[in-house]
């Protein structure tokens, strides 16, 4: 065994390195050094991985709609005009429209001409006479809203004005509206003007129809604010570009009926339509506006049942259902005693309804997941008068219609 172990080779000198290593610390005298951990090779690996990003905060976005609001309204102190006028064979009475609106005290930025496919020298007398209007031309008939549309669309201003070819403005109308839209704004969405006769008196002989009763049809409102409208009467009037980039109007109305649903889409987004008296301009009657015709017949009334069908929610829609079957019997009725254009006019009206159901419904589905009001303050400027006060057995027909809505629970303006 001894000869196995191990011999202990030369004590190493005292003081050396060997020796200090080998050196016995006592257990209770004094702090230990402890040797370190190498951490270079953790330390390399570590790096080798992808730190994780710091947490970024989640601001709330901001709309696309937002942003066009906030640019607006940053203009709004001296906001640019555009003016849209869309005609077909009016060039008797556009030389004067166009005079008025090019000498106007707050001049317009540009003048929109869109030329509905006009059989006259329309195109010729207005290039030829107003360089400076910028003129569409349509090879097609596309009809006055669809028109008015293709306008603004190519319109730079911040506020759009639309003005009929039959309209003479005062000089100091564009500076009157625009004052009136600055001062009302936000709460107006559109400011209409005055209409004045072609003698300048006021039109419909005093009577102001200042909203629409729960048919559609044009009637007579009582509210304290007289510069409140529901729909914008026909002639001239201004709204923010932002709000209807592609156009104020539904492209399938037509001819008639396009201010009425600008007033029912300004409401449903949670803003109102006004009027300034100040605002003057004289409206002549153009060719065929005095004639009904089957035509207009038709336009009017299913454009009138058609905003109905597409801006009410499904509780009250239902409610007037039933009001909107026996008007259609009743001018039925008329039609067969007393004139054939109400006849052809109202059926196919019903028959348009009838046999484009999936596209009434589709067009409802967009409008109503952008509505931002209910019905309650929709109808709250609504009249539950079916006629005026002037038509005989008025106040037995309107007595009825209001029963009616108090009993179905229809909040309309009476019952406010």
């Amino acid at each position: 065994m001894a000869e196995r172990r191990r011999k202990k080779g030369p004590k190493a000198p005292a003081g050396s390195r060997k020796a200090r290593s080998r050196t016995v610390r006592p257990s209770g005298g004094g702090p230990s050094r402890k040797k370190p951990r190498r951490l270079s090779g953790r330390i390399f690996k570590d790096l080798n991985q992808e730190l994780p990003e710091p947490p970024f905060p989640d601001f709330p976005e901001t709309s696309h709609l937002r942003r066009m609001e906030q640019k607006f309204e940053m203009s709004l102190a001296r906001p640019r005009v555009s003016v849209v006028v869309a005609a077909r064979n009016e060039v008797d009475r556009l030389w004067h429209c166009l005079f008025a609106l090019k000498t106007q005290t707050y001049p317009p930025d540009e003048i929109i001409l869109v030329d509905n496919a006009s059989e006259d020298t329309t195109v010729d007398f207005v290039r030829s006479n107003y360089p400076q209007v910028k003129v569409l031309e349509c090879q097609e008939i596309f009809g006055r809203t669809m028109a008015v549309n293709l306008g603004v669309k190519t319109a730079g201003g911040d506020l759009v004005a639309i003005v009929d070819p039959g309209v003479v403005v005062k000089p100091d109308w564009l500076q009157k509206l625009v004052t009136g839209f600055q001062a009302n704004w936000p709460k107006f969405g559109v400011m209409a003007s005055f209409p004045l006769g072609e003698e300048g008196k006021r039109e419909q002989g005093g009577e102001w129809d200042q909203t629409l009763n729960f048919l559609g049809r044009p009637i007579k409102g009582y509210w304290p604010d007289e510069r409140l409208v529901f729909c914008p009467p026909e002639g001239a009037w201004i709204y923010p570009r932002f709000l209807a980039p592609e156009g104020p109007f539904d492209e399938d109305y037509g001819w008639f009926g396009g201010a009425a649903y600008l007033g029912w889409r300004m409401r449903a987004s949670g803003r109102f339509s006004g009027w300034n008296p100040e605002a003057k301009i004289f409206r002549s009657v153009g060719p065929g506006e005095d004639e009904p015709g089957w035509k207009r017949v038709f336009w009017s009334n299913r454009n009138r049942w058609l905003n109905l069908l597409l801006f009410l929610e499904g509780g009250n829609l239902w409610k007037i259902i039933p009001w909107m079957f026996l008007e259609c019997a009743f001018l039925t009725l008329k039609g067969l005693v007393m004139s054939f254009s109400t006849l052809v006019g109202t059926l196919l009206a019903a028959g348009w309804i009838l046999f484009h159901t999936k596209l009434v419904l589709e067009k409802r589905r967009v409008l109503q997941e952008k509505r931002k009001v209910p019905d309650r303050e929709i109808l709250g400027l609504v009249s539950g008068r079916v006629v005026s006060d002037n038509v005989p057995m008025s106040r037995l027909l309107n007595i009825l219609s209001l029963a009616y809505c108090r009993l179905v629970g229809l909040k309309v303006l009476e019952w406010q």
